[in-house]
């Protein structure tokens, strides 16, 4: 028999915060416990991002 976890799989009780390049939602996982502090971008996309001073992500290119 599994060992209780403290965890009944309600996620909405866990802390969120928004990415600081796309402000998508980042839900807090058990990887990020020791430095959710930290923790600013949803993804490597999000972290390659960050120094480029391109449009923000999710807006179409104009072009031909």
């Amino acid at each position: 028999m599994p060992q209780p976890s403290g965890f009944k799989g309600n996620k909405q009780d866990l802390p969120q915060k928004p990415c600081a390049v796309c402000g998508r939602a980042m839900t807090w996982r058990k990887s990020w416990a020791k430095n959710w502090e930290s923790v600013l971008y949803c993804s490597d996309r999000c972290r390659a991002a960050k120094s480029s001073p391109r449009q923000p992500l999710g807006e179409p290119r104009s072009g031909a």
